[in-house]
């Protein structure tokens, strides 16, 4: 450890995640390895939700309660294989049923996969907007398409083409409907900005006449959101569909006015934006779950709004039968100074508390320690967990050092739920670790990338005084400060439980 203690300025992932987890006063992000769509039990649930090919999800409300989602299960390489828009049904938001395809019969106004559904109610009748684009080696033009159904389970009749890219120019999918002061509207746009428009009252056109560009070309995959008078614009950004190497994310901006200007977090409008990722994230993807974005917003019971929307998993193959598969995913949406985040740090959870539970972003409601994001002081010295020199390479020594308010010194509390949990550094994303995975006693404790490895892994045993020792799984011994230590640099070991206030620790969260 240098005595002048360098530490860099934390990037705008590391401020959003302060902003969520502080602002919000509880303990940040959730997280667990979870199996999926199984198993959600007693108040948590995991996810992904639903592990089938689920891009693109949207969702809407049936009157009886129950929640319909609907996506995109387009098969590049074998069109026969290819569903016609799937279909979901909820009752709790949790646990989802498959209920078959949207569609009897291909729409036939030009060859595509059919996909990015928009669901709504509207004039005592189911509307879906999907996009539709030619394959490779098909003719035709990316375009929206109307159909409409009595019921939630379809079959959807299909109305043909609304607006395509010889109207716009191009980049003519991913449509969201809005009714907004009785009129109808639309808004798409594919890296190609992002536009909105009057529909015609029977929706089966778009008046071009009444076009207005809203955001710039970065982005597609637009949800529009009204709440305490502001028009939010989420908006997806980043590539979608390159496996787990994805950059897809959600950005947003507000305006007053239905119309725009759309400006984000730091005041920057969103049609200035023109390349991939610029502006500053509400949603990014993790190692777990990369290309985190391209959903939608519903509301439950209680008023608490949720987002649902998809990514890969990366205990998937990166491809199944050459299609990159997608899982549905959700996570709360919180508010903080008139700001959306997302799973309580920005990134996607793997395991949270199930709408209605009363709990969110890390309480558990039984006052034991749950997943979030944390600062880890020793009880001896009050000094705090962190990686040496906020260093991000993989091996750095982990010591503790007086507070100074960077990353390096918050850690991701992650459960895995099978008892132990892993903890990943705010500044680096590298996970506490033994060195060299020894269980010898008095082994360095240092940062490596998460390798699933037992000495990544540790469990959280709490005291009668409110504090935690970490017991590591491979070798059983607990963290510990080096002799005792209470100088800001000293290193920490693994050791054997001998009950010292050196080896107790307190969890803060951020």
């Amino acid at each position: 450890m240098t005595e002048n203690h360098d530490c860099n300025e934390p990037n705008q992932r590391s401020v959003l995640r302060t902003l969520g987890a502080g602002a919000i006063g509880t303990a940040g992000i959730l997280g667990a390895s979870g199996s999926g769509s199984a198993d959600h039990g007693g108040d948590h649930y995991y996810n992904p939700l639903y592990k089938p090919h689920f891009p693109d999800p949207e969702v809407h409300r049936a009157a009886d309660g129950t929640w319909w989602a609907y996506g995109t299960n387009m098969n590049r390489e074998n069109t026969e294989d290819e569903l016609l828009v799937p279909i979901l049904s909820s009752t709790d938001l949790v646990n989802w049923t498959y209920e078959g395809e949207a569609f009897d019969t291909q729409p036939g106004w030009t060859d595509g996969s059919v996909w990015a559904p928009n669901i709504h109610y509207y004039n005592d009748e189911w509307i879906m907007f999907y996009s539709l684009e030619p394959r490779p080696w098909e003719s035709g033009e990316f375009g929206i398409g109307l159909a409409t159904s009595e019921t939630p389970r379809g079959p959807f009749t299909d109305h043909g083409q609304v607006i395509g890219d010889g109207d716009t120019g191009g980049g003519t999918i991913d449509a969201y409907f809005v009714e907004y002061q009785g009129t109808p509207y639309l808004f798409w746009g594919s890296f190609q900005g992002i536009y909105v428009a009057e529909l015609t009252p029977d929706l089966r056109d778009v008046d071009m006449t009444t076009v207005t560009q809203v955001a710039g070309d970065a982005y597609e995959g637009t949800i529009h959101h009204e709440r305490n008078g502001y028009h939010y614009l989420f908006v997806s950004t980043g590539t979608c569909c390159e496996g787990h190497s994805s950059t897809y994310e959600y950005e947003v901006g507000r305006s007053e006015s239905f119309f725009g200007p759309y400006v984000d977090q730091n005041g920057v409008d969103l049609m200035e934006y023109d390349e991939h990722n610029q502006g500053m994230p509400v949603l990014t993807g993790t190692d777990q779950f990369p290309g985190a974005a391209h959903g939608d917003i519903t509301t439950y019971d209680d008023g608490s709004e949720w987002l649902l929307y998809h990514a890969y998993d990366a205990d998937d193959p990166e491809f199944i039968d050459g299609v990159p598969r997608r899982v549905l995913m959700m996570d709360r949406i919180d508010w903080v100074d008139g700001w959306p985040v997302i799973g309580c740090d920005g990134t996607p959870s793997e395991v949270a508390p199930v709408p209605g539970s009363g709990t969110h972003c890390g309480d558990t409601g039984d006052g034991t320690l749950s997943a979030g994001t944390y600062r880890i002081s020793n009880q001896n010295s009050g000094l705090l967990l962190e990686v040496g020199d906020a260093d991000t390479s993989e091996g750095a020594s982990v010591n503790q050092w007086s507070d100074t308010g960077h990353p390096c010194q918050e850690w991701e509390l992650i459960e895995h739920g099978d008892g132990t949990y892993r903890l990943e550094n705010g500044h680096s994303g590298h996970t506490l670790s033994v060195a060299d995975g020894s269980t010898s006693e008095g082994a360095t404790l240092v940062q490596r990338a998460w390798a699933t490895a037992a000495d990544q892994r540790w469990h959280l045993i709490q005291a009668a005084d409110g504090s935690y020792r970490l017991e590591n799984d491979a070798s059983g011994y607990v963290a510990d400060v080096l002799e005792a230590s209470t100088d800001d640099g000293a290193d920490v070991i693994q050791w054997s439980w001998l009950g010292g206030d050196n080896q107790r620790w307190h969890f803060d969260p951020v």
